[in-house]
């Protein structure tokens, strides 16, 4: 084949071509949704949630190779309902929020445990540091509608946050519980 003909094949082929499908993107319910944290102080547990964040999720069950999400939240907005620890919260050494105002959970891949049960792994950056982190998740898929719940723990030495006044864990917990709970619908 001539390479002129073996081009006009190449580009009519192109053109023929179906454009590959994506996995849809899902909507999130913020008022049914919450991202939280947990941990303990001086043996103490304690509970809180980032009141401002989003998500950009794009999913298919049967299309994971392709499917992703990414959750962004505000570290200003992480609220535990106990004053004091809130003013911790926002100083420089915890979560420093006028020097790193958000945070992002970034997945790489997402795949399948079994059932409705799946992994999403991928990039956690938190106070300027970016380490691999994973999610393990249940989803429930009714119709246009998607329920999740996904839990994991963070290591917040890693990430340098309180390492001034309890770098070794003694008052805060050096584990610190991510909680995630979506309703979300398809697009």
């Amino acid at each position: 084949m001539k390479p002129i003909h073996l081009c006009a094949a190449l580009l009519a082929f192109a053109v023929a071509a179906p454009a590959l499908a994506q996995p849809p993107s899902w909507t999130v319910d913020k008022a049914k949704s919450s991202v939280g944290f947990s941990g303990t102080y001086t043996g103490m547990e304690f509970k809180g949630q980032f009141e401002k964040w989003d998500a950009v999720i794009a999913f298919d069950p049967a299309d994971l190779a392709n499917s992703s999400a990414k959750v962004t939240f505000s570290t200003a907005s992480a609220k535990t309902g106990d004053a004091t620890k809130d003013d911790a919260l926002g100083q420089e050494e915890w979560l420093n929020p006028a020097k790193f105002p958000n945070a992002t959970f970034t997945s790489t891949q997402i795949t399948s445990s079994g059932g409705n049960n799946y992994v999403a792994k991928g990039t956690l950056t938190l106070k300027g540091k970016s380490l691999p982190a994973s999610l393990p998740f249940t989803l429930t898929i009714a119709g246009n509608s998607a329920t999740m719940q996904g839990k994991t723990t963070v290591d917040r030495l890693a990430y340098e946050i309180g390492t001034e006044s309890d770098g070794s864990g003694t008052f805060v917990s050096k584990d610190i519980a991510i909680a995630v709970e979506l309703v979300a619908t398809r697009q």
